[in-house]
């Protein structure tokens, strides 16, 4: 069931959970699992410094090392803290209740386990618990609304260098064949692909181009169907369609955006469960595409059944949070919008992680260019726009799972990503020194409404031409600042002198921090410089409005701005 997005009764809950324990309450019922088991989420205080410091614990290969030095935006190229292990005492612990432990994240310092409630309250008690929150499940999934086979759309012929078939229009539509007649084709870009699984004898799939592969179902490393159920219940049909439809390779048939980009295929989200889509399989696969050096992630996949629309601010879901520290490693994650623009419970918007502040949200538009009628709106909780970029996601021609060779059209944000994801491997391939934020900007500001974006196309249609030549090769960044920590959010006063808010701003701009409720009325400036120096900046609120007074308890929205650009995020004062 959808939980509607009322805000007043989810932070009732919340604060009841800060009041009663580290279990969050949702945990008893949308944890829940087969068998009286429940799926959690916990979250460890920290981690103990490990014993015998080596680089070669972490497990990160040398491709991904120089991505993070090239692209990343930390400040080692091995982040001692996220890349650090868990600590494996508290592993062993965890396992001593009796609760079987299913993923462990560095990124996240957590496990998720399957526990009885005596377990999980156990647990909770153990003095390096911080907190334990239910491993999410995917209530709609953002799968292609007409997976059916139709017949062979009619070839269309243009006057590029190849020969493109059915797939020449969803292409034309964002100016790919104009860089394949420039000899781009993804060559040295690899991908990660993040899916249900994929039908490797298809003839436009080609094996020499899969770098590594890795089931996080049935742990193992293959994600082609196995099983003859697996086969019954089409498990690898949508990861065949997205991986093709990025990178298939059939002259005169299909042919992809990126089909010469290496892959790293995950195969991460159940097709039969009643609650397929496990939030810790995502989290996982991102992990390990990451540290074999992946440069982008194309994910077709979204969470939304315990999450409501105050939770889409960036910050809150767990897979939101992973996709954040992908994209601070040197990863341009390319995401779905979601196909719940007629979901009225839900109200429209995107899903999670497509509310990350990094990543690159898309939309859907017919092959004529008009808003798809399924693509997923924003903003997000604290105001961004959402989609950022949109491609055609109707009618998408793509490879089908079911002979090796064939084809079909396909619909949903699950199709538009992986075009505008294979887009992006033609612009890396094209300038090796852009970062993350530099193709995603370039795709942004060179789209069909870049001078008037709103929440239903975005940016507009992407133009991977005109991204390619965006200001001669040195792209703007759009994104000036980001907010990097505020801290204790949750703010206490009766037991925390204050809060402090960390940013980053990219240049020499001018800066204001300003704080606001939920009505939209300014409550204190805490920062004004007309000329703020780049790099790290901070400043500390005691919880009072300008006039010294108490705010009360309640949500509020922390902005900061530039003379470019403007950031909001969600922050709660508890007293």
């Amino acid at each position: 069931m959808i939980i509607k997005p009322y805000v007043w009764p989810v932070l009732l809950i919340w604060f009841l959970s800060q009041l009663t324990g580290q279990i969050h309450p949702s945990t008893y019922t949308l944890g829940q699992r087969e068998g009286g088991h429940l799926h959690a989420w916990v979250f460890f205080t920290h981690k103990p410094p490990p014993s015998i410091p080596a680089l070669d614990r972490f497990n990160i290969s040398e491709k991904a090392l120089r991505r993070r030095r090239n692209r990343g935006s930390v400040n080692d190229a091995i982040s001692r803290e996220g890349d650090r292990p868990v600590s494996l005492d508290f592993v062993l612990k965890v396992k001593r209740t009796g609760a079987t432990v299913r993923r462990v994240s560095r990124w996240l310092n957590a496990v998720s386990v399957s526990a009885t409630q005596q377990q999980l309250e156990e647990l909770a008690r153990l003095s390096f618990v911080s907190n334990i929150q239910p491993v999410r499940k995917m209530a709609s999934s953002p799968a292609p609304s007409n997976h059916q086979v139709q017949a062979l759309l009619k070839p269309q012929t243009g006057s590029h260098q190849l020969a493109y078939g059915a797939s020449e229009g969803q292409l034309a539509l964002i100016n790919v064949p104009a860089l394949h007649d420039l000899g781009y084709t993804g060559r040295g870009i690899t991908v990660l692909m993040l899916d249900t699984g994929f039908f490797k004898d298809h003839e436009a799939i080609s094996p020499d181009r899969i770098a590594g592969e890795y089931d996080f179902l049935n742990n193992d490393p293959e994600t082609q169907n196995e099983t003859e159920e697996e086969a019954l219940d089409g498990q690898h049909n949508h990861g065949t369609a997205t991986y093709t439809a990025l990178g298939g390779y059939r002259p005169g048939i299909l042919i992809g955006p990126a089909f010469e980009c290496t892959f790293l295929l995950a195969k991460t989200e159940s097709v039969p469960d009643e609650y397929p889509g496990e939030e810790d399989n995502y989290v996982a696969g991102l992990e390990w595409g990451e540290a074999l050096g992946a440069d982008i992630v194309s994910s077709s996949l979204g969470y939304l059944d315990w999450y409501t629309y105050d939770s889409l601010d960036g910050l809150t879901a767990v897979t939101t949070r992973a996709v954040r520290r992908a994209t601070q490693l040197g990863m341009l994650v390319v995401t779905a919008a979601g196909n719940e623009r007629n979901n009225n419970a839900w109200g429209g918007y995107i899903i999670a992680p497509a509310d990350a502040d990094s990543i690159l949200t898309v939309g859907a538009v017919t092959a004529s260019g008009a808003l798809a009628s399924f693509s997923s709106h924003g903003p997000t909780f604290d105001g961004r726009i959402k989609p950022e970029v949109v491609a055609q996601g109707t009618n998408v021609w793509a490879a089908a799972a079911s002979a090796p060779d064939a084809y079909g059209a396909y619909g949903g944000t699950s199709l538009s990503t992986p075009l505008v994801a294979g887009s992006a491997a033609l612009l890396f391939e094209a300038h090796p020194t852009w970062r993350p934020e530099d193709v995603r900007t370039a795709l942004m500001a060179t789209a069909s409404q870049a001078d008037r974006p709103d929440n239903d196309l975005g940016w507009g249609i992407i133009d991977v031409l005109a991204a390619l030549n965006y200001n001669e090769g040195q792209p703007a960044v759009i994104h000036t600042l980001q907010i990097d920590e505020i801290y204790p959010n949750p703010f206490q006063p009766g037991n925390n002198p204050h809060t402090v808010i960390k940013w980053t701003l990219a240049f020499r701009s001018s800066v204001s921090l300003d704080v606001y409720n939920l009505l939209g009325q300014h409550v204190i400036n805490l920062y004004h410089r007309s000329s703020s120096p780049p790099g790290p900046g901070s400043v500390v609120w005691r919880g009072t409005d300008g006039r010294g007074r108490r705010v009360p308890t309640g949500v509020y929205l922390i902005r900061i701005s530039t003379g470019q650009d403007a950031i909001s995020k969600r922050f709660i004062v508890q007293h």
